[in-house]
């Protein structure tokens, strides 16, 4: 029996007037994942639990099993595993996004999706002048990077209040600076980088031609190291990760999964998502299990990007679960579809409510469902308050 899970991140969505009503989800056109629907089961479940705020690592979190009121240390202390940051015992990792700051707010939480090679300098240049004996970065992907506080013990900042910046989109930063008990060391680092970066060759270059500049660092979701028990010793399963993001990748390594890398998998709405497809078709050669994160339809969430949510809807259909239900064609599988947690174009952030999730497959009768879709699943009396039922249902039956 071969278990699949996919996960377009931020796929779920409000209705939207532009589209007569209708979300993303119900106005792209995904045969296949209908196809699914129309032979399974849906319905909703809570992936965020109550407390927490809508965060991508509290949601992948409960869909893989592991319950963030017992094993959430934030973002920064997983990312740190994928990029092979080892945390000391009194060691604290922070996300580190470049952002753009225009006018005193926060203009581009990504600094317009910057280069790796771009970034990469950039890190380089702030360890040069930043980088203390307390306090060294390192090179992720993209904007997403990592600070590394050493010795925490003595810096007592693990209970400093940060937001991320996805959430604070065209607001005044100021407000929205790192708060409570010694959050100037973190405030001290990010107005430092704000001296520094403007004035880099790469932003010169970058606003020459017509890009954001990563002319600030922004810090949030710190944490110490990890502890998770492995996936097989939950769930007696030997499995696969595919992502494109350090911070799912982290967890995968963290909970001894395969984590695999594919070539031209960016984050971006130019992933290469037939490539997420065979790596998942290749791995299920030799694994039983295999979780597929695709983060371009969160992105567009974000980016307030209407036309883009649904080309990468509709890629995810025909590019990933296509080509992946193809090739199992004839063999025992289950497929479980499900975003994280929802990405509302209209608030472009995350949002705690319930998500949609399809069940199709070996073992999953059919319902009566014609397509997949938050109407659909809202009328099925299947629902799972805490996230960590879901994958623990799907892989039962």
């Amino acid at each position: 029996m071969k278990q699949i899970i996919i996960v377009p991140d931020g796929a779920a969505d409000k209705p939207i007037e532009e589209l007569g009503g209708k979300t993303p989800l119900e106005a792209a056109e995904t045969p296949n994942i209908d196809s699914l629907a129309k032979k399974g089961i849906l319905g909703r479940v809570k992936t965020v639990p109550k407390g927490f705020i809508p965060a991508s690592d509290i949601a992948n979190l409960s869909l893989l099993g592991y319950d963030p009121e017992k094993y959430y240390s934030g973002r920064g202390p997983l990312e740190a595993a994928n990029i092979g940051v080892e945390l000391g015992e009194n060691d604290l990792a922070f996300r580190c996004n470049f952002v753009t700051n225009a006018d005193g707010k926060l203009f581009d939480y990504s600094a317009g999706h910057i280069r790796d090679k771009e970034a990469k300098i950039l890190i380089d240049y702030l360890n040069k002048e930043i980088k203390t004996s307390e306090l060294e970065f390192f090179f992720g992907t993209s904007y997403r990077n990592l600070a590394l506080f050493k010795n925490s013990k003595n810096l007592k900042i693990d209970k400093t209040k940060c937001f991320a910046p996805h959430d604070i989109i065209g607001k005044k930063i100021s407000k929205y600076l790192p708060s409570g008990k010694n959050s100037n060391i973190l405030k001290e680092v990010m107005e430092a980088s704000s001296a520094i970066l403007p004035e880099h060759e790469v932003n010169k270059v970058r606003i020459d031609l017509g890009e954001n500049p990563a002319n600030m660092v922004w810090l949030w979701s710190g944490g110490p190291k990890a502890n998770m028990p492995l996936f097989k010793d939950l769930f007696g399963l030997d499995g696969a990760v595919i992502s494109a993001v350090d911070l799912i990748k982290g967890i995968g390594k963290i909970i001894g999964l395969d984590v695999l890398e594919v070539e031209g998998a960016n984050g971006y709405y130019d992933t290469n998502y037939a490539g997420k497809a065979q790596a998942a078709i290749d791995a299920l050669k030799d694994l039983d299990f295999v979780f597929v994160h695709i983060e371009a339809t969160d992105e567009a969430g974000h980016n307030q990007d209407l036309r883009m949510k649904i080309a990468c809807l509709e890629r995810i259909d025909k590019l990933v679960v296509g080509k992946i239900i193809k090739a199992l064609e004839g063999q025992e599988y289950k497929i479980l579809i499900t975003p994280d947690h929802p990405t509302p174009l209209s608030s472009r952030t995350h949002t705690s409510e319930p998500v949609p999730f399809l069940l199709s497959g070996s073992n999953f009768s059919q319902g009566d469902f014609s397509s997949y879709s938050e109407k659909s699943a809202q009328e099925s009396s299947l629902y799972f308050d805490k996230g960590t039922e879901l994958i623990r249902y799907f892989l039962s039956n």
